[in-house]
């Protein structure tokens, strides 16, 4: 009975260290998400993507600049999980930078024999 009684004890303290482990990981990502959401500048409004477009608003008044982004879900989750690494504010792209080109399919080409009409006897024998 001694024994079940003490190593209880032990689950109990395992599972305590893991939850104070995970506390700690939630609590580093809620600052994280409050300091990005601090530096970050707001979307516009309708009213002023409609000044803008007449020309009575400059659009590097609303730029987004390079505020900082979270991270990937994914590597938060993995964080979360592991609670390996740090989690740190990505770098934002200039909002001026396209994006690269997404690769597009060519239509299939086919051979100029297709497109002849067959006359109307050449499928009869």
């Amino acid at each position: 009975m001694q024994a079940m009684q003490s190593n209880l004890t032990e689950q109990q303290q395992a599972a305590r260290s893991d939850y104070d482990q995970q506390k700690e990981r939630r609590a580093a990502l809620t600052n994280l998400t409050l300091r990005v959401t601090e530096s970050a500048v707001p979307a516009p409004t309708q009213e002023e993507i409609d000044l803008t477009k007449l020309g009575l608003l400059h659009p590097d008044e609303k730029s987004q600049g390079a505020a900082p982004e979270m991270p990937a879900v994914a590597a938060q989750q993995e964080y979360l999980a592991s609670g390996e690494g740090r989690m740190e504010p990505v770098e934002r792209r200039d909002a001026r930078t396209p994006p690269p080109p997404a690769h597009r399919p060519q239509p299939e080409q086919r051979p100029a024999e297709r497109n002849v009409p067959r006359p109307p006897d050449s499928d009869k024998r």
